[in-house]
């Protein structure tokens, strides 16, 4: 079971793709991480204890400013790995 999230603010042009990539790789997360063409962010968590990394990306990187994050759906999907998605 995923959960889809947006982030909202300061989220594309500064490396915030990058950021989420390396905190879901070092606390062994699954899913995507992908802009979209409003300027946010789509989040795809695939874990039962998502507070815990939500809690960091709402602190950002040095360079971004997250505004929000909502969560827009449940997905019965499983991932095997995190991934950056173009």
């Amino acid at each position: 079971m995923s959960n889809k999230y947006i982030v909202y603010g300061r989220v594309q042009g500064v490396g915030f793709r990058y950021f989420v990539y390396e905190l879901a790789t070092k606390l062994r997360f699954n899913g995507s991480v992908k802009n979209l063409s409003d300027g946010n962010v789509e989040i795809v968590i695939d874990s039962g204890r998502q507070e815990e990394i939500l809690k960091e990306i709402k602190k950002g990187n040095f360079f971004s400013h997250v505004e929000k994050i909502v969560k827009t759906e449940t997905l019965e999907l499983s991932y095997d790995d995190f991934q950056i998605l173009y």
